[in-house]
């Protein structure tokens, strides 16, 4: 894992630009740095104060770098200098700078009879794309966000991994293009400012989300889209963007729609645990980090869960659980408190760079910094499975409705009251929930008007503006559909947390639910294998039975990575009240509806999304000295 940062023909930038830029991505890459600066053709290397190769130049402060590349790197395969990046390839002039994991790597070298001198997945991602050029993407599994700048073709290359679980970022500016693994050296670049468009602002208020599923929530800065890679000719930055993979195409006709669950899952871990440094695991409790710790082990021996004593929310028991199948399991546990959290908060949303909607980012956030101090660079997470398998509530619905429109209703009844036994009392709804997405779209305005929270934070004067704006849907009432709007929408944002508070201890994460091999093979089963007998993600739960852990495999009581929301929420209320009037968002905000919406016990559970919402937002404005426009 790694930081990566370019530019082209970006006027006013030099050395000193350049080792700022470099600075602020440390934390991504603390292990080595470089740096490649490219004048009328001729590209040239250069040296940091980190990088590991000592016969370069040091790259001076006042030299100019209106072209230029640049790597921060986090050592986790062939920790010798050989990974040096920017890298070349060894024949021609194609440079690359690269953020992520190939796990194939070894294989494509053999398939494509790759000649290589280092055991870098970099090297043979130089390789390939010098072969059979951006047809290369579509072979790698993994995750990455790289830059290709292909001097032989004119040409510079942006690419981002399938799903988007390495975040690339990109602006346009003063004739220039720059892009980077996060926001912050963005903004640090002339002719860059924070603002964000006021109708942005009132989507993220009243819907919880913008129009952008990638939104990085500063104008003017966009994100290669997940699958993507856009091509820049180098004389006119005119771009082309191609869609190279396609989920929703991929699983009609998909090749790993054979085998068992099983195979499949066990290939992904198999190559999830490539790496020459110890691989440990997050272990929340629930279904989908137990499984990849009791398929992992014995390679994996350390694991590291939040856990909040004497707490209703506490899943330590659960995590526990996981010795009977791994003896050998060093179990770590960390207790954060609302001090540690409230004295956090700020470093937080520097980390995230957006307002965060939920106190559980902080969980995520203490599992990593207790990782990092237990000596774990690379850590197995379990993001992406409930996206996958349907393990969230509408996912319920959507499959009743389904067996209802096929007018069966013998199994219907069976289904409904298996569902109801074993996984949620509140089927109707949750069918409700799914009709309300075949509702005209009208109609769907007035159904939110009347039930969503958001409109009542908001001066009366924007509610038609706010009603007016165009949020995609993020729900559906067909099964499939509603996976792949998961995984385009929701998933982008736990994704976006999981890197961050993931980097920010200089770890790199990795996600074995989202090998595209999988995730095409479960949305290529029949919806009843998925949901079978009234338990939601049914092959995950018969692989935990498999593996002896009976007890957490038909647990009804998932919950994962929580926090005693309510309780740090009281806390934080004082100092909401204080920051408003600090920043005057009066023309905005209806000040008293606030107020009371977060002040009565009515609203109390249905509050808590909004309330975090408005906080991380006034906080994100204060310190990233945001204008609205």
């Amino acid at each position: 894992m790694c930081g990566i940062f370019g530019v082209w023909n970006y006027k006013g930038l030099n050395g000193h630009a350049l080792r700022k830029a470099s600075g602020m991505l440390r934390h991504r890459g603390p292990d080595d740095e470089g740096f490649l600066l490219v004048n009328q053709g001729a590209a040239i290397p250069y040296a940091g104060d980190d990088s590991v190769i000592k016969d370069l130049e040091q790259l001076p402060d006042s030299l100019p770098s209106p072209n230029a590349l640049l790597h921060r790197r986090l050592s986790i395969l062939d920790l010798s200098p050989q990974g040096h990046q920017p890298m070349r390839h060894q024949d021609r002039e194609i440079y690359l700078t690269f953020n992520g994991e190939i796990y194939n790597f070894q294989e494509l070298r053999e398939q494509y009879k790759l000649p290589t001198k280092t055991g870098t997945d970099t090297e043979v991602i130089l390789q390939l794309y010098a072969k059979i050029g951006e047809e290369a993407f579509s072979k790698f599994r993994g995750m990455w966000a790289m830059a290709i700048l292909d001097l032989e073709k004119n040409k510079l290359v942006l690419s981002r991994d399938r799903f988007g679980i390495k975040p690339l970022y990109f602006t346009e500016k003063n004739d220039g293009l720059a892009f980077s693994s996060e926001v912050k050296p963005l903004l640090s670049l002339p002719g860059m400012k924070s603002e964000w468009q006021r109708d942005k602002l009132l989507q993220f208020l009243v819907y919880g989300a913008t129009d952008d599923p990638c939104e990085n929530f500063f104008k003017g800065i966009e994100s290669v889209k997940p699958g993507h890679y856009l091509s820049f000719n180098l004389d006119t930055l005119s771009k082309t963007e191609t869609h190279y993979y396609n989920l929703r195409k991929q699983i009609r006709k998909s090749e790993y729609a054979n085998g068992t669950f099983d195979e499949r899952f066990g290939d992904s871990i198999r190559e999830h645990l490539i790496s020459d440094l110890e691989v440990g695991s997050c272990l929340s409790g629930g279904l989908d980090s137990s499984l990849i710790v009791a398929t992992a082990c014995p390679s994996v021996k350390k694991t590291f869960t939040c856990s909040f004593p004497n707490s209703d929310i506490d899943e330590t028991r659960f995590a526990m659980q996981l010795t009977s199948a791994c003896p050998d399991l060093n179990q770590h546990f960390t207790s954060p408190s609302s001090r540690d959290f409230l004295e956090a908060f700020d470093e937080i949303i520097r980390t995230q760079e957006r307002p965060i909607g939920s106190a559980s980012v902080f969980a995520q956030y203490a599992v990593m910094k207790s990782a990092r101090k237990n000596g774990i660079t690379v850590l197995l997470d379990g993001q992406g499975a409930d996206e996958v398998f349907g393990g969230y509530y509408p996912f319920a619905g959507a499959y009743l409705l389904s067996i209802l429109k096929s007018g069966n209703l013998g199994r219907f009844n069976r289904e409904m009251k298996a569902l109801k036994k074993n996984f949620n009392p509140k089927m109707e709804q949750a069918m409700l929930r799914s009709l309300f997405y075949n509702l005209p779209k009208s109609l769907k305005l007035l159904v939110r008007k009347k039930k969503r929270l958001g409109f009542d934070l908001i001066a009366e004067n924007y509610h038609n503006r706010a009603a007016q704006l165009d949020v995609p849907e993020r729900g559906a009432s067909e099964f499939t559909e509603l996976a792949l709007k998961s995984v385009g929408f929701g998933l982008q944002e736990l994704l976006h947390y999981e890197d961050r508070n993931s980097m920010r201890f200089s770890i790199e994460s990795r996600v074995p639910f989202l090998d595209h091999r999988l995730v095409e093979w479960t949305l290529s089963q029949p919806h009843e294998n998925l949901l079978k007998n009234g338990w939601t993600k049914n092959p995950i739960r018969e692989a935990l039975d498999k593996r002896g852990l009976k007890d957490l495999a038909w647990r009804r009581d998932k919950l994962g990575f929580v926090v005693p929301q309510k309780e740090w929420r009281d806390e934080l209320f004082p100092q909401l009240q204080k920051n408003w009037k600090d920043l005057e968002l009066d023309e905005v905000f209806d000040f008293n509806s606030v107020m009371d919406l977060l002040n009565n016990p009515v609203h109390s559970n249905s509050a808590q999304s909004e309330f975090w919402r408005i906080y991380g937002l006034i906080r994100w404005l204060k310190i990233f000295k945001v204008e609205l426009v």
